[in-house]
């Protein structure tokens, strides 16, 4: 199994064991001290691995810096209203709904940076749609 492979499926069931407890911490606690004390956590654990690594600050690029403060934007919005869905509606919809966000850099490959989509592919993104939607229901 090639590496790219084996991190993304370490990945997504990390997601899904922390959108469980996001759940379950945001049904005890509330919406924003879940989002909260979970963020705070996540940045400490990047810190630190940032630190142990040797990583450093110094050879970064303009273009690079506000291209991940845009990430770190989008990103922070899209987990608050993530925990926002997810302490006022079913694990199930906020879940299912969410997952389907790859399409949308799908789509932007697709559409200004010219890359095509197989039939294979075309048809899996119209069946992930598809479940999102009966997941829903």
């Amino acid at each position: 199994m090639s590496k790219p492979i084996l991190y993304s499926l370490i990945a997504s069931g990390l997601w899904g064991i922390w959108g469980i407890f996001a759940k379950l911490a945001a049904d005890r606690m509330g919406h924003w001290p879940s989002l909260f004390i979970y963020s705070s956590v996540s940045f400490l654990l990047i810190l630190l691995v940032f630190t142990v690594t040797g990583s450093t600050l110094k050879h970064v690029s303009t273009p690079g810096v506000l291209l991940a403060v845009t990430a770190g934007l989008s990103g922070g919005l899209a987990v608050t209203f993530f925990q926002k869905a997810l302490s006022c509606g079913p694990l199930s919809s906020s879940i299912s709904l969410t997952a389907l966000y790859p399409l949308i850099p799908v789509l932007y490959g697709v559409l200004l940076l010219g890359e095509e989509i197989t039939i294979a592919k075309g048809t899996g993104m119209g069946l992930a749609i598809v479940a999102g939607v009966l997941l829903c229901m």
